[in-house]
């Protein structure tokens, strides 16, 4: 018997096997298929470094569906882009809603629907991204009812558009998160993790504002009066230590009513707040509060 015959006949031993115990011997293809191609670049979650989010492959495999873990609603949360990259398209479609895409090395893109804000709310097209990179927000547009990012990563050897015929299985630090039916209840981003800003690392002439109460978690940052924030702010730094004259005080107001004068260098200014924190509504720099 020859090298080849054998082999024929131990797979069709081992697929007469798998069907008299029940099982199936894909299983053995997809722990192969498990690790990335060779070439294709070291995506990661597109979200904030640590954050905890639960991915659905339901009816739209090898693409997922993401929300925030347990899914408590994740409205508004800011998306980043998955690994360094180009911004190749920025549209609105009536299916994927506010939609862009980015040109990744060696042909690979990433692509992110239903985001709230319009396309180039945050990017436009041909700039340049990193995992540190907000593109979008979380959103409902297009042909969708509940807040949810909608995400691919495709493959196509030239060019700077691409299409869902393709998409490829999805992996994220190197892990491949695809198949039919399939959900992962919490996964970890590990974006930007080694860039991530401390609460120290705020830059001057911002406010930067934590949603956890350790001054870690979802950042936000502004050097601009009133804008609204998503951010449940629990802790906020200003000017990387460093008072600014004039603009060392920040006055937010709070969705849920209210408001604070969050002053550099006062301890309760520095936006220790309550257990399960405030949404802020709106950032206003002052000299005085």
């Amino acid at each position: 018997m020859s090298l080849a015959q054998f082999r024929t006949a131990l797979l069709a031993f081992l697929a007469a096997v798998a069907l008299t115990l029940g099982v199936g011997v894909a299983g053995a293809d997809r722990a192969e298929a498990a690790a990335p191609p060779t070439g294709k670049p070291n995506f990661q979650l597109p979200f904030a470094c640590g954050t905890k989010w639960q991915l659905n492959t339901w009816g739209h495999n090898p693409a997922l569906d993401i929300v925030k873990e347990g899914n408590p609603g994740s409205d508004s949360l800011p998306v980043y882009a998955s690994a360094p990259g180009t911004v190749s398209a920025v549209y609105t479609d009536s299916g994927s809603g506010n939609t862009i895409q980015i040109k990744h090395a060696n042909g690979w893109f990433t692509a992110y629907y239903h985001l709230k804000d319009a396309p180039t709310a945050y990017v436009s097209k041909g700039q340049a991204v990193t995992g540190a990179t907000q593109i979008g927000r979380v959103g409902t547009s297009g042909a969708s009812e509940w807040a949810h990012l909608h995400y691919e990563q495709r493959y196509l050897a030239s060019g700077d558009f691409t299409d869902e015929s393709h998409r490829k299985p999805v992996h994220f630090n190197g892990v491949e998160y695809s198949g039919a039916g399939a959900q992962w209840l919490s996964v970890t981003s590990q974006n930007n993790c080694s860039g991530s800003p401390q609460p120290w690392q705020c830059p001057a002439g911002f406010v930067c504002f934590y949603s956890g109460a350790d001054g870690t978690g979802t950042v936000c940052k502004t050097d601009v009066n009133t804008p609204t924030s998503p951010c449940g702010l629990r802790k906020s730094y200003f000017n990387n230590g460093s008072p600014q004259p004039g603009y060392d005080h920040v006055g937010v107001t709070y969705k849920e009513g209210g408001g604070a004068c969050l002053h550099y260098g006062w301890a309760e200014g520095r936006g220790n707040f309550p257990s399960g924190g405030r949404t802020i509504g709106s950032v206003t720099w002052r000299g005085e509060c």
